[in-house]
């Protein structure tokens, strides 16, 4: 299962329209009790500087993982990355500003 958690420019603030993707990831996790989830964040190269970006990314990530671990999750079936402005896994901008988050 995949789900991409969008942020908005310069913020890790989940907005409330992406909080029931994590919940969807729970649900997932709670079925599949051998899953674990790789939370991944990003930062767009199109704003801010290359340190910036890594500390968005990084927050961004772990404002998830906050959230999962205060949905239930054990914080060992979490698996934590952030990429800054340094792997743009989209085309627009805007769709770079995201957490990746891939159970399996």
């Amino acid at each position: 299962m995949k789900q991409n958690i969008f942020f908005a420019l310069n913020s890790a603030k989940i907005q409330d329209d992406q909080q029931a993707k994590i919940s969807s990831l729970v649900e997932y996790l709670e079925k599949h009790a051998a899953a674990k989830v790789s939370v991944t964040g990003y930062a767009d190269k199109e704003t801010g500087n290359p340190n910036i970006n890594m500390t968005l990314s990084e927050k961004r990530a772990k404002n998830v993982i906050d959230m999962l671990k205060a949905k239930g999750v054990a914080a060992d079936r979490i698996i934590i990355g952030y990429k800054g402005d340094t792997v743009q896994p989209y085309q627009k901008p805007e769709e770079n500003r995201v957490c990746i988050c891939i159970a399996e």
